[in-house]
């Protein structure tokens, strides 16, 4: 059998779809169980054997589905890494500043910004950094620290 894996979401999908399916059958089965507890107590058990017929009946036919999603799963989870984005070798990260000076206009249009939000980025020192793909496309990355704990509390005092 040389069928696709299936994509994260649909494999969350059916994963959910699943898990409703097990959770039903589970309740199902606790039915019969409580019947048969009844008919012990109150019938004599006169019932026992039918009920306990169609919780295995339960049991035999409801199951097939989930175990076929965990083996599914279980392929999912040995096969191959996603493919990730091809990032070039040697890309020079150029700050914004060096690699606007003197033509703001210019490289904000190309960025796809105001010249007004180019200076102001400059100006206030935020860390930014231009790359040219090989297309000639412009990329401009913002450096930011990730807020710690420590500076929170440098920030506190």
């Amino acid at each position: 059998m040389n069928s696709q894996l299936p994509t994260m979401q649909e494999a969350a999908q059916e994963a959910e779809f699943q898990l409703l399916a097990a959770k039903d059958l589970l309740e199902w089965q606790y039915a019969p169980t409580s019947a048969i507890h009844l008919d012990h107590l109150h019938g004599d058990g006169k019932s026992a054997g039918a009920l306990a017929e169609l919780a295995k009946y339960f049991s035999d036919t409801g199951f097939g589905g989930v175990y076929s999603a965990i083996d599914q799963f279980k392929q999912l989870g040995e096969s191959e890494a996603a493919p990730q984005n091809q990032q070039p070798e040697n890309v020079a990260r150029i700050p914004l500043a060096n690699f606007s000076s003197g033509q703001h206009a210019a490289v904000a249009k190309r960025l796809g910004m105001t010249q007004g939000s180019l200076s102001k980025a400059i100006r206030e020192g935020r860390v930014i950094f231009v790359t040219e793909t090989a297309a000639g496309e412009l990329l401009a990355v913002e450096e930011k620290p990730f807020p710690g704990q420590r500076r929170d509390v440098e920030a506190a005092q």
